[in-house]
């Protein structure tokens, strides 16, 4: 049959049967196919308008068909719906990520299958079960209402920095406790009207839990993510306000050649191997952005620059109610005897006159010589940085190395108000705890 209206996929041969039955009946033209081997070979041959496919098949599955159908432009324009007796909502997901436009469950209802396979067939778009892709509307800024209940114990004016995690990923599981804490990089930054996070990664769960425990509900949560390594992005799908409608989650990241932000997302939120057994029920957008100055919200203002370190990494400048945070958690900072100047300078006007700034400090300065060009900074330079260069009121050390020990972060601190003594400086110093917090007045 050449150039048939739907195309069954499907090794059981009572269901296939009953399925082309059907939708003969109904009175589209249908080829069934058995042998999903031959299924690929097939479509390509016959170009069905429509693919109805089983998942668990001998040979290639339901969810490699969908995967090259919708990666071949000549066929990518077929719709498919995928019909399965896996029934969990991760497969739900997997079928939609890999380019399905329904997921039906098996066994389904014969008395209102061929209307499904016809609304799906006759759409412009198809109607998919589940939202699988974000969209990635333009940075703007967001205009919502103000009846929206939240509580704060914020005034109006202030600014809380709230550290949650800190600490670089380890290579193992560390057994020792640390009073500088294990959780891998979040910081939140508080006003009595919104929420901004910088960062998700493991310190954004405790972050989540508090924000539910304590019904902090926010008209909107904006996610500030520096880059995709693991230690950035691990706890993401396990933040608890993904998970509640009353939740608006905007999520801001550059693009990476070898990942996009939506292909992170997808990954993190919708993927059979993210870090969570269900995808968001708040409603989560995402925005691309370049090196480039935004007015996110009237009176707040965001900056972006790339970092020196692997990948495509940003640094955030948020400027609220008269403050200034630097976020720069993945940054290599060279000091003034090398050929990289112009990154220290360049990073200097744009991190100058920071009311905090949160700088990496991976490396004690006899570690770095040996890590050096690595993409993590030493504690003096970083430290020389923050006074030469960005006249930082307050330093906060930050990416905290994952294999010191208490004893040698409580030494690098010292050695950093060590050295700011030694230039009569007054700026402050903090090697921070988990759950650290810093009130910033503004104006």
């Amino acid at each position: 049959m050449a150039n048939p209206d739907i195309m069954i996929i499907d090794d059981d041969p009572m269901v296939g049967e009953l399925s082309r039955d059907l939708l003969t009946d109904a009175g589209w033209q249908v080829d069934l196919v058995q042998d999903s081997m031959a299924a690929i070979p097939a479509i390509k041959e016959r170009r069905p308008r429509l693919i109805v496919t089983d998942i668990m098949m001998p040979g290639i599955t339901g969810m490699d068909i969908c995967k090259a159908v919708k990666s071949d432009p000549a066929l990518k324009h077929i719709k498919i719906i995928v019909v399965s007796g896996k029934s969990y909502e991760v497969e739900r997901q997997r079928a939609l990520q890999f380019g399905a436009d329904f997921f039906i469950q098996k066994p389904y209802d014969v008395a209102t299958f061929s209307r499904t396979v016809k609304d799906i067939l006759e759409s412009a778009g198809g109607a998919p079960a589940v939202q699988a892709r974000p969209e990635t509307p333009e940075l703007e800024i967001v205009q919502e209402s103000d009846s929206f209940e939240q509580t704060s114990d914020l005034d109006p004016g202030q600014v809380r920095v709230t550290v949650w995690g800190a600490r670089g990923l380890p290579a193992t599981v560390p057994n020792s406790v640390s009073k500088y804490g294990r959780q891998t990089s979040c910081v939140s930054v508080e006003t009595k009207e919104e929420l901004f996070v910088f960062d998700a990664g493991t310190g954004i769960i405790p972050l989540g839990r508090e924000i539910m425990e304590k019904k902090k509900y926010y008209k909107r949560i904006w996610l500030f993510l520096t880059h995709f390594h693991l230690d950035h992005i691990l706890g993401l799908g396990n933040f608890a306000p993904m998970h509640d409608p009353k939740f608006t989650v905007h999520i801001v990241g550059a693009n990476d050649p070898e990942r996009s932000l939506k292909e992170m997302a997808q990954s993190s939120l919708y993927s059979s191997f993210a870090f969570t057994r269900r995808p968001p029920a708040a409603k989560v957008d995402l925005y691309e952005v370049l090196e480039d100055n935004y007015e996110l919200l009237p009176g707040v203002k965001m900056s972006t620059m790339y970092a020196n370190h692997p990948t495509s990494t940003l640094i955030y400048s948020l400027q609220l109610h008269g403050s200034k945070i630097v976020y720069a958690p993945d940054s290599e900072v060279w000091g003034d005897a090398t050929a990289f100047q112009d990154y220290d300078e360049k990073f200097g006007i744009f991190a100058k006159g920071a009311d905090l700034l949160i700088h990496d400090a991976n490396y004690n300065d006899k570690d770095y010589e040996t890590a050096m060009k690595e993409g993590h900074s030493s504690l003096s330079v970083t430290v020389d940085f923050a006074l030469s260069k960005a006249e930082a009121k307050q330093l906060l050390l930050f990416h905290l190395n994952a294999d010191y020990s208490d004893e040698q972060l409580d030494r690098m601190l010292a050695d950093a108000n060590a050295a700011i003594a030694a230039r009569g400086a007054q700026m402050a110093c903090h090697l921070p705890l988990e759950g650290q917090q810093f009130l910033l007045k503004g104006q």
